[in-house]
């Protein structure tokens, strides 16, 4: 009873015949494949590092409202600090607890900074364990003014990963079929080269 051999060339874990996905692997070029990853894990990494820092203060703030103790701040030196933080406009609110100075620099409002001149005052609310910590009453935190307190950094680590992702996709793609040698340039054919006598014989001929 004959026996039946297994096929060839549709058996995707056979080395001679890898399947597509290996096939891409291997003829990947690596540098810029490389480079592509190291965009994308940055772009990444910069927009979750933005949107965990905005979480901290989001749950930062909320826990100073129930548990803070109310103190009343002086609002000191307005000054206009674009690139520097979340929003344009910052503010010194300083205030004293227990016998202590504390000062901090916050912003003035939104990301989009003070639409109004501050209060020379507001109630700030104190973390009793960290009395350098609190919320003021216009809802940023002692720690607002920071690089990474800009939402506008989302969407851009986000485009910055897309490049490192693309970039990753074209090193994979397979490279252009070979290009077809250009013709020779010069006079046309290769003439043979004529000695001395043929030439003598050749004006011989003529006469």
């Amino acid at each position: 009873m004959p026996t039946e051999l297994p096929a060839q060339g549709n058996d995707t874990t056979d080395p001679d015949h890898p399947g597509p996905l290996r096939a891409r692997l291997r003829a990947a070029r690596w540098r810029p494949a490389a480079l592509g990853v190291l965009v994308l894990v940055a772009g990444l990494a910069y927009a979750t590092a933005i949107g965990s820092y905005k979480w901290h203060l989001h749950a930062k703030a909320e826990r100073l409202r129930v548990e803070g103790v109310p103190v009343l701040a002086d609002v000191t030196d307005r000054r206009n600090t674009v690139g520097r933080g979340g929003g344009t406009d910052t503010i010194r609110v300083g205030y004293d607890y227990q016998g202590v100075r504390y000062s901090r620099r916050i912003l003035c409002g939104s990301a989009g900074g003070c639409f109004r001149e501050p209060p020379e005052t507001m109630t700030v609310r104190v973390d009793p364990a960290h009395p350098d910590q609190f919320v003021a009453e216009n809802g940023n935190t002692d720690d607002s003014v920071f690089v990474l307190n800009a939402w506008g950094g989302i969407p851009f680590g986000l485009v910055v990963a897309a490049i490192g992702g693309l970039t990753i996709f074209i090193s994979t793609l397979p490279a252009g079929a070979p290009r077809r040698p250009l013709p020779r340039r010069g006079p046309g054919r290769d003439r043979v080269r004529r000695t001395g006598s043929a030439r003598q014989r050749r004006r011989r001929a003529r006469r």
